[in-house]
This record gives structure tokens, C-alpha cells and sequence, in this order.
């Protein structure tokens, strides 16, 4: 794991660079979807400022295990990159600074209810009047032209009502939960691909505009993109959900678990020789895609009975010598120490300003030129609320007066500073 300091980061703006280096966000979102999307951007160089609510600013900062009060494991692996400022939103001082803010403002993003934002004052009629040119990001529940429009969800009840909680009821027993922010974290990135199609278009045309991020749909078209399947002949032709999805799962060695399986039909050929039984390659049985598909069951059948005839280290040497695709089963504590991951530095162990050593992940992707190394780390509440503000033309003394009138919440003097340690 790679040591690194991010205490020197750049005072003002933003302290990474990347490709979004000169865009600046004003952040409205809290949890999960809307804080991976943001610190997405921030990670691709934009200046991603955080705007939290008094009293105690995002939940997620006291939803998971920390060291400090406010500084929770969540918090910080959503909300690196950015930059806090905390502002009652409910007095109109505070609507104020948004508006302000937004002058010099590319985007505007936020999962606040619509109906909220409009009684704030911040409807993108509002905030377009300070910034024609911001891309406006709503981050919904549902479309707001349907009958879904205004409702509370969350992650959970999106796999649910996507039809994803079902299909792992088809592989037995009853409809679970994926446990992982599938839906928040999917949903987020489409967020991230709209927010900078908008900027595209901007570039082109001049022109801002709202742009609406619903989970129900976006999650359902991830969900029913393989699993639509026969319905998607009208009338169908067959049932919903692609049978090999139904098939896969980790498979059972002498000493463990092993990721793999043939998918071709030249793979399928491989695999028979490996396996010992090179009869089966002429078999009608398995001969074109087609009998492939629908023979499926019972090829992954003789795959399973095979892969527990050696250790899991044996199977990954010989399948990748043929080129049939294979990956080591991990843990959550084991994949941290994949060697392929510790060769590419993608867990990086660094020292946070006031949270002392924790680990944090790379940006995935590879760049020739403009990549991204973000080193801002997740900020305390209200960090840079006064940096932000001077940024914005505001005064030493009209800052002291938001503060004193608590529109601002500002400790980055180092006084009443929540999850700093000491």
C-alpha cells in the first residue's frame, strides 16, 4: 500500500487535477447515490463544494464505524475530493449564499425533494435566473411525471421495486437484498454521465439546463437490460430473465471458491479437453450457441463437478492457460490484498489531515494525459466555509455576520472542531 500525505493540498479551488479541472459543483446531496456521484467529479478534478445543514450536516457521518465524532468510514469513502460548507438553507440569508454560490457555479446537484428545493427558493427557475448557464441536477426517486413523483426511497426499496431483489429468489430460497449500494452507487454514476453529457452540451450550445436522475428507471432499465429476455419480442416469445444469469455463481475447489467459466462455444470445446472428456465436442448437444443456451444447466453442472476435483490456485494456472476466463474468489478482506491490486496501487493507505492513517481506493481508470490523483481527503463539517465564501466575493465581515446570525457554519478556524482529534 502506497503512504501518502495529503495535508499539502492546495488552499482554494480545487487540490486535484483531472480532466474536470475548472468545473465547479455546488453539492446539495447527502448519503449514498449523490455523494458517489459527487466525489466521482471531484476525483475527475472539479471543484466539488459540499453544502451541508446545520446541525450535524450529512448523516452519513455518524452512520458507520469512526475514530471521530462526524468522521465516520462511510463519510470519508463518499466525500473525498470536496470541500464543506455548512448553511441553514431554511433562513432566506442562506438561500442567499446558494445563489451566490451558483453564479460561479457549472453544475448544481442535489437529492433534496423538488417540492423542497421550490419552497427554499432554489428551483432551477430560481437558480437558472443567478446562472443561466448551470446544468441543474435533480436526483429522484422517480420521474416527476408520474404517479411515483415525490416519494422517499432508498436503496433497498429500489432493488425491490426494480425486480432485482426477485431473481435471487429464482436461485432458491426467498427475494434478498443485494448487500451493496447497488441501486445508490449504479444510479450515481448515471448521474456522472448526465451531468457531463449536459456539460457537452453547454460547451456546444451556450446553454444550461435541468436534467432529472430518477433511481426507479434507471435502476429498472440496469435490471431488465439481460433480464428482459424473451418479453422483449412482443408478444413474448418466452419468460423473463436471461437462464444463465440463473446458472452462475462462485464455484466450489478442493480448497475454496473459484470465479470462472467458459462462455463460447470455442471455450465450451476447451474446457472438454481440460476436463477429460473430449468426446462431448461433438456432441449435437453443444454444438452452435444455440444448443449451448439450451443446454446451459447441465454444461455448469459438469463445470461445477470439475472444479472441485483441484485447489483453486491449480484452476486459475490451467483455465487461463487455455484462455477461458477465470478470477480468484475473494472477501471483503481478502480482495485488499489481490496482488494484481497491490501491483496497480488501487488501495492506497494516506494520511488524513485530522483522522490520522486510513485507506482509501484509486480513481479506476487509466489516463495518457489529464489523470486524475485527487488529494483533498473528506472534510470536516463547515472546513472551508469562510474559504469558500471568500472565494465567492464575500467579505470578512459579512462572513462574521452570517456566522453570528448561524446562516454559516464555519471551523476552520480549528475552534469547536467536530471530529478533529485533540
Amino acid at each position: 500500500m502506497e503512504n501518502r500525505s495529503t495535508s499539502e493540498a492546495a488552499p482554494g479551488g480545487s487540490s486535484t487535477c483531472g480532466p474536470l479541472e475548472g468545473i465547479r459543483v455546488l453539492d446539495l446531496t447527502t448519503i449514498g447515490m449523490g455523494p458517489y456521484a459527487t466525489q466521482t467529479l471531484g476525483d475527475l478534478g472539479a471543484d466539488v463544494i459540499k453544502v451541508e445543514s446545520p446541525p450535524g450536516g450529512d448523516m452519513m457521518r455518524n452512520n458507520a464505524p469512526g475514530r471521530n465524532p462526524g468522521m465516520a468510514s462511510l463519510f470519508l469513502q463518499l466525500n473525498r475530493s470536496k470541500r464543506s460548507i455548512v448553511l441553514d438553507l431554511k433562513q432566506p440569508e442562506g438561500r442567499a449564499v446558494v445563489l451566490r454560490l451558483a453564479q460561479d457555479a457549472d453544475v448544481l446537484i442535489f437529492n433534496i425533494r423538488p417540492k423542497a428545493m421550490a419552497r427554499l427558493g432554489l428551483s432551477y427557475d430560481d437558480v437558472a435566473k443567478a446562472n443561466p448557464r448551470i446544468i441543474y441536477c435533480a436526483l429522484v426517486g422517480a420521474r416527476q411525471d408520474g404517479p411515483y413523483a415525490g416519494r422517499a426511497v432508498f436503496d433497498d426499496l429500489i432493488q425491490g421495486a426494480s425486480g432485482l431483489a426477485s431473481l435471487e429468489a429464482r436461485m432458491g430460497g426467498g427475494p434478498r437484498y443485494t448487500p451493496a449500494w447497488i441501486a445508490d452507487q449504479t444510479v450515481g454514476l448515471v448521474a456522472v454521465y448526465s451531468v457531463l453529457a449536459a456539460l457537452l452540451y453547454r460547451e456546444r450550445t451556450g446553454a444550461g439546463q435541468a436534467v432529472e436522475v430518477p433511481m426507479f428507471e434507471a435502476m429498472t432499465q440496469f435490471v431488465m437490460t439481460p433480464h428482459l429476455s424473451g418479453h422483449t419480442f412482443q408478444p413474448p416469445i418466452g419468460g423473463a430473465g436471461y437462464a444463465r444469469l440463473f446458472e452462475r455463481r462462485p464455484y466450489k475447489t478442493l480448497d475454496g471458491y473459484i470465479c470462472a467459466g467458459p462462455y463460447s462455444e470455442a471455450q465450451w470445446k476447451r474446457f472438454f479437453d481440460l476436463a477429460g472428456k473430449p468426446e462431448l465436442k461433438a456432441s449435437p448437444r453443444y454444438v452452435g450457441t444455440e444448443n449451448i443456451a439450451r443446454h446451459i444447466g447441465e454444461l455448469y453442472q459438469l463445470f461445477s463437478e470439475t472444479m472441485a476435483t483441484k485447489t483453486a490456485a491449480e484452476w486459475l494456472v490451467l483455465l487461463n492457460e487455455i484462455d477461458i476466463p477465470a478470477m480468484p474468489y475473494h472477501t471483503p478482506e481478502t480482495v485488499q490484498e489481490d496482488p494484481h491490486l497491490l501491483a496497480t496501487d488501487f488501495f492506497q493507505d494516506v494520511e488524513h489531515p485530522t483522522q490520522g492513517r486510513i485507506r482509501t481506493m484509486a480513481v479506476p481508470t487509466g489516463w495518457s494525459k489529464s489523470r486524475p490523483l485527487p488529494e483533498r481527503q473528506a472534510p470536516l463539517l463547515g472546513e472551508h466555509s469562510a474559504e469558500i465564501l471568500l472565494d465567492a466575493g464575500f467579505t470578512t465581515n459579512e462572513i462574521r455576520d452570517l456566522v453570528a446570525r448561524k446562516v454559516v457554519l464555519d471551523r476552520s478556524s480549528g475552534a469547536d472542531t467536530d471530529g478533529a482529534p485533540g
